[in-house]
């Protein structure tokens, strides 16, 4: 008796190692995968986003979203009152300005500003968006023109071309009663030409 409930015993406590034993397996696992997807996650985290709105002169209205880290691209996109849009891509390192790093809300408030003052938005690849704080920074700091789509052609009316197939026409059918009455002469003679003339005008389809 006393072996056999060793024997019991002994399987029990094997049963419960092998139970712990799954147990930690399965939490070392769960932890893995969380600590890899915290990883997978956290490139996501450090990418800022900023946007805004404005209308230009014209009255275009446009908006602006702005996504990156160390090098940001800001995507420019316009409506016009008739209808026609049209957008385009900036870039620029911000950091590269000592000034940014201390007032990055101020940097991007004076680019919103420089942005709606542009005279040829998303069309002159020469223009500079500026930001008044970094003057003297490297020219990387401020947004540069880099991708445009042009704004949708204007539609234009389609002027019908008018011909002149039916003075043709009649001239042309003119020509040919002339000609049966010529020919009502040489069949008819002189004296029924006149009545073969007739009869040839009642036949002819056309009017002159």
């Amino acid at each position: 008796m006393k072996e056999i409930s060793l024997r019991g015993t002994l399987a029990l406590l094997l049963f419960l190692a092998c139970i712990s034993q799954l147990i930690f397996t399965a939490d070392c696992i769960r932890g893995a995968k969380e600590k890899r997807r915290r990883q997978e996650s956290r490139g996501d985290d450090n990418i800022a986003v900023l946007k805004g709105k404005f209308t230009t002169e014209d009255k275009a209205r446009c908006s602006w979203l702005a996504r990156g880290e160390d090098s940001y691209t800001m995507t420019v996109t316009c409506k016009s009152g008739n209808g026609d849009g049209f957008s385009c891509k900036y870039t620029a390192k911000p950091a590269t300005c000592t000034a940014y790093g201390s007032n990055p809300e101020g940097y991007w408030k004076q680019i919103a500003r420089s942005l709606k003052k542009q005279k040829k938005l998303c069309a002159d690849f020469r223009a500079v968006i500026r930001a008044g704080m970094c003057k003297r920074a490297p020219l990387d700091a401020h947004f540069r023109l880099t991708e445009t789509s042009p704004a949708k052609p204007p539609k234009t009316e389609k002027t019908p071309i008018t011909t002149n197939t039916t003075l043709t026409d009649n001239k042309r059918q003119c020509t040919e009663r002339i000609d049966h009455s010529e020919i009502a002469k040489e069949k008819c003679g002189d004296s029924w030409g006149s009545l073969c003339e007739f009869f040839f005008t009642m036949i002819q389809s056309g009017d002159c």
